[in-house]
C-alpha cells in the first residue's frame, strides 16, 4: 500500500488499466475456454449444434468484452476523479494566489508529483508574501522621506511624463490630482522648466534653473534637474566601482528618466530684496544729513565763519542734521536690536494714564511750536500688561507723528478705554489723511506716504517699524485707520492685567 502511494499519476494509471484487464481478463478467458470445450463435443454433433455453440461463444465474448468496457470506463472515471481532485484543489490555489491572497496554501496530501508541486506552490506563496513585504516597507519607507522631505520631488520617465510628484511639490506647484501621467508643460505650466529638462535630457550633468510658479502667489523656485541611473547601472556602478556615464557608451542601457529637486527660495530672495533696498534706504538716509553738514563746514571754512549771520545759519543746519543723523542711527539700532530679539522688555501691571501723561508733556513743546492741540482722555482705566519703556516709546512715536504730520492748527486725541480684557490706546488727529493704497504698508521700514515732507519734518521712516515691533514684543497689536481730509488714527491693543 505504501508503494502505491508513492507511485505517481502515470504508475497509478498503468496500474489501474493493468488490474482491469487482470479482473476482466480471466472470467471471460473461462467462459470463452468452456464455450469452445462445448463446441469440440460436439464436433461430430450436427451443423445446427455447431453453430449454436460457436454463436454462444461469440455472444459470451461480446457481452465479456462490453463489461470489460464498462468496468474499465467505470474504473477509469474513479481514478481520474481521485487522481484530478488534488489537481482541482492546486488549480483553486493557483487562483486564489493569483488574485492576491497569499494567506492559503496547497493542501499537501496524497504523494508523489502532486505532494511535491503542493510543497513548491507553498514554498513559492512564502516567498511572494516576503518579497511584497519587503516591496511595501521599502514603498512605505520611501514614500515617507519624500512626503517629509521640505523639497519638491518630481519623477519623470524617459518619454518626458510624470511618475511621481511628491507633496511638498504638489504645495509648491499648481499640480493637479491628473497630474500623473502628463507632461511637465502640461502639469505645471512652465516653459522655463520645460527646457531645463530637456536640456538635462541631452546633457550628463544636472541642469540648475530658477523658475517662478503659481500665479495668486508666486513661488521661486531653484530647480537641478538630472539623469535617473537605471537599475542595471547602479548595480554595475556598485559591483565594477566606475562611473556610469562610461558604461553607458560602452553599451550600457538607457537611462529610464529624469528627476528634478525643487528647493523653495521665495523667503530668501525676499530677504535679499529686503537687505538691498534696506542697505539702498541707510545709505540714502545717510548721504542726506552727512552731505548737508560736510556742504555747511566746507562753506564755514571757506569765510563764511566770518559772517556771524550766514555763520549762525550755517550752524544751525549742521546741528539740525545731526541731531537728524543721531535719531536716524538710534532708530536704526532701536530697529536692529528689536529684530535680533535683543530687546527685553518686562511686562508688568502698569498703569496707562500717568505714561500717557509723561509723553504728552515731553512733546508739549513740539506741538506749541506747531499749534497743535494735544488732548488727553485716560480716565478711571484697569492696568494693562505691558513694559513701561516700551509702551513710552510706541506713545512718543505715535503722538510725534500726529504733530509733525497733522499740520498746523490740527487737533490730536489721545483715548484709552478698557474694551474685552483689552486696554486700547487710540491716538487720533484732523489731519489731511493717508491715502488708502499707502496703508498696507504703513508699518514698512522706510516706507512713507510723502517723502519730501517727511525729510523736511526730520522723520527717518523707522518710526513705525519700531512700534509695531514693540507693540508685538508685548502681545498686543496696532492698526490704523484714515480717511483722506479726515485725519488717521492708530490704535494699540494691549492685553488687562488680571
Amino acid at each position: 500500500m505504501r508503494a502505491l502511494r508513492r507511485l505517481g499519476i502515470g504508475a497509478k494509471l498503468v496500474a489501474a488499466t493493468v488490474l482491469v484487464l487482470v479482473v476482466a481478463g480471466v472470467p471471460i478467458e473461462r467462459l470463452a475456454a468452456r464455450d469452445m470445450e462445448a463446441a469440440l463435443v460436439a464436433e461430430h454433433s450436427p451443423r445446427a449444434a455447431v453453430d449454436a455453440a460457436v454463436w454462444r461463444s461469440r455472444r459470451t465474448l461480446l457481452i465479456g468484452m462490453g463489461a470489460v468496457i464498462v468496468v474499465a470506463i467505470s474504473v477509469g472515471a474513479a481514478t481520474t476523479f481521485f487522481i484530478t481532485r488534488p489537481i482541482r484543489r492546486l488549480t483553486r490555489f493557483a487562483l486564489a494566489m493569483s488574485e492576491g491572497d497569499l494567506s492559503t496554501r496547497a493542501p499537501l496530501r496524497g504523494s508523489g508529483e502532486l505532494r511535491q508541486l503542493a510543497h513548491a506552490l507553498n514554498h513559492l506563496t512564502s516567498e511572494l508574501s516576503r518579497s511584497i513585504a519587503e516591496a511595501r516597507t521599502e514603498r512605505d519607507l520611501l514614500a515617507g522621506i519624500l512626503d517629509g522631505m521640505s523639497e519638491g520631488v518630481l519623477v519623470l520617465d524617459r518619454d518626458g511624463r510624470i511618475l511621481l510628484a511628491n507633496r511638498a511639490l504638489r504645495a509648491m506647484a499648481p499640480l493637479g490630482e491628473d497630474a500623473l501621467g502628463r507632461s511637465v508643460i502640461e502639469a505645471i505650466r512652465s516653459a522655463r522648466l520645460t527646457e531645463a529638462i530637456q536640456l538635462a535630457g541631452r546633457r550628463d550633468e544636472p541642469v540648475d534653473v530658477e523658475v517662478e510658479l503659481g500665479r495668486t502667489l508666486p513661488r521661486r523656485l531653484l530647480v537641478r534637474v538630472s539623469r535617473r541611473k537605471s537599475p542595471a547601472a547602479l548595480g554595475r556602478d556598485a559591483r565594477e566601482g566606475h562611473d556610469a556615464r562610461g558604461a553607458d557608451h560602452d553599451g550600457g542601457s538607457a537611462e529610464p528618466g529624469l528627476i528634478a529637486v525643487f528647493h523653495d527660495v521665495t523667503d530668501l530672495r525676499r530677504l535679499e530684496t529686503i537687505r538691498t533696498d534696506f542697505v539702498a534706504n541707510v545709505s540714502h538716509e545717510l548721504r542726506t544729513p552727512v552731505t548737508a553738514i560736510s556742504t555747511a563746514a566746507e562753506t564755514l571754512q571757506l569765510g563764511a565763519l566770518q559772517d556771524p549771520h550766514e555763520a549762525a545759519e550755517f550752524v544751525d543746519v549742521i546741528d539740525r542734521h545731526a541731531k537728524r543723523l543721531r535719531h536716524l542711527v538710534d532708530d536704526l539700532l532701536d530697529l536692529s536690536k528689536i529684530e535680533a530679539k535683543n530687546f527685553r522688555v518686562s511686562l508688568s501691571e502698569l498703569d496707562v494714564a500717568p505714561a500717557i501723561e509723561h509723553v504728552t508733556h515731553l512733546l508739549g513743546e513740539s506741538a506749541r511750536r506747531r499749534r497743535v492741540t494735544v488732548t488727553v482722555d485716560a480716565a478711571a482705566l484697569p492696568p494693562a500688561r505691558c513694559d513701561r519703556r516700551a509702551l513710552e516709546q510706541v506713545l512718543m512715536n505715535l503722538l510725534d507723528n500726529a504733530i509733525k504730520y497733522a499740520g498746523e492748527g490740527a487737533h490730536v486725541l489721545v483715548k484709552a478705554r478698557s474694551v474685552d480684557q483689552q486696554v486700547t490706546i487710540a491716538v487720533a488727529d484732523d489731519g489731511p489723511g493717508i491715502p488708502p493704497h499707502h496703508l498696507g504698508r504703513i508699518f514698512e521700514r522706510f516706507y512713507r506716504v510723502d517723502a519730501g515732507r517727511s525729510r523736511d519734518l526730520g522723520g527717518t521712516g523707522l518710526g513705525l517699524a519700531i512700534v509695531k515691533h514693540l507693540v508685538e514684543l508685548m502681545n498686543g497689536s496696532i492698526e490704523v485707520e484714515s480717511a483722506i481730509g479726515r485725519g488717521t488714527q492708530f490704535t494699540v491693543r494691549l492685553a488687562r492685567a488680571a
